[in-house]
């Protein structure tokens, strides 16, 4: 069996990141995994966690999740409608009202209840459906908007250290994609980053795009970091603003795992420290 302090398991393409480190950052190590085991505790000081939110969801069960910095279920509500070009409604899955709209998960992805316009009965049975615990954190929006030309950014500690197009013209992320609008979105972001200033998470992966009917730009959402593909951001700005997502989970900004996740997280084998796994990997941050 490979020891996993030796080991480099690509979890998925966005993991080629791991691959493109830069060197000099000492001892510390990136930790990629989406599986169940973690590693030993006696490990977790020199580790830097990239991850799904469910594996960090097994993390916090076990106690050794570290202080994963997020923005809240409830934050794009709280933004300006200006930047947002649309009302953001934060709410949960059992007090939505009636209607037709735009409805998501705000921070989880499920399956049979994905992003998208929906009547609330018929995404509120899919969600249920999926494992959703009633109260799961929702967003809804009336308003509905086209979008083109959405970009991640990544920002840390105020600052807009890299970004990239993840979906031009109805084409999604891959190595080759390309937006002629990268330097509007750069300077909306910068702006939008500063208009925020507190209220802007302190590490995040933050997406914009530009409506297609109002014809500007808008904030589309912030997710966080640990949790993101970095598409084809600078790889070296990408890990070093995860690495102080690891840290950076205090007041407002901890992350929590949901009712919805700690119930998936219950329900798959047992949370324990191992000191060997063929299913999560190390890459080395030093030269």
């Amino acid at each position: 069996m490979t020891r996993v302090s030796r080991a480099l398991c690509v979890i998925a393409r966005a993991a080629t990141v791991a691959l493109r480190l830069a060197p000099g950052r000492g001892d510390r190590r990136l930790f990629l995994s989406y599986a169940v085991e973690v590693p030993v505790a006696a490990e977790f000081d020199r580790l830097t966690f990239w991850m799904a939110d469910a594996y960090a969801a097994r993390l916090q069960l076990a106690g050794l999740a570290p202080a994963l910095a997020a923005p809240s279920g409830d934050w794009l509500s709280s933004v300006d409608p200006h930047l947002l070009g649309r009302e953001v409604v934060s709410t949960t899955l059992d007090q939505v009202p009636p209607g037709r709209m735009f409805l998501k998960p705000a921070l989880l992805k499920l399956v049979r209840a994905p992003a998208g316009v929906w009547d609330v009965d018929e995404f509120r049975r899919a969600a249920l459906a999926d494992g959703a615990d009633p109260r799961l954190d929702v967003q809804y929006c009336r308003r509905l908007v086209d979008l083109d030309h959405e970009h991640r950014f990544v920002v840390c500690g105020g600052q807009v250290l890299t970004g990239s197009p993840y979906r031009v013209a109805w084409r999604a992320w891959s190595p080759s994609l390309r937006s002629d609008r990268s330097p509007e979105a750069a300077t909306f972001v910068g702006q939008a980053v500063r208009a925020l200033g507190d209220d802007c998470p302190p590490v995040c992966a933050l997406d914009v795009a530009w409506d297609r009917g109002a014809r500007r730009w808008l904030v589309v959402e912030a997710n966080p970091l640990w949790a993101s593909g970095p598409y084809s951001c600078d790889a070296t700005a990408f890990v070093d603003a995860v690495d102080h997502a690891n840290t950076a989970g205090l007041g407002r900004w901890a992350w929590r795992a949901e009712e919805t996740q700690l119930a998936r997280a219950r329900a798959v084998e047992p949370v324990l420290a191992v000191g060997e796994d063929r299913a999560t990997g190390y890459v080395e941050f030093a030269d």
